[in-house]
């Protein structure tokens, strides 16, 4: 999967992300957030730690590919 991350001026590097990000997304590097985007996996915690709000992820669908595995009547419980 795809992502491309907006992070905007109202970024005060609090270095949250940094902290929280389970694959090591954000870093801060002289005074500044550096972005690898390859290494996302899209769990958004980011944003929802962010107290400014400043980090905004966009899933881009190119190359993203759903297999589903289970059919449907498993997953519908008969009425009696």
């Amino acid at each position: 999967m795809k992502v491309e991350i907006k992070v905007s001026s109202n970024c005060n590097l609090c270095g949250l992300c940094v902290e929280t990000c389970p694959t090591n997304v954000f870093q801060i590097v002289n005074k500044k957030l550096t972005v690898n985007e390859e290494s996302c996996i899209y769990c958004r915690g980011c944003e929802a730690i962010c107290p400014q709000k400043a980090i905004k992820l966009e899933a881009l669908d190119e190359g993203l590919e759903i297999t589903i595995t289970q059919t449907l009547t498993t997953l519908i419980t008969p009425l009696k």
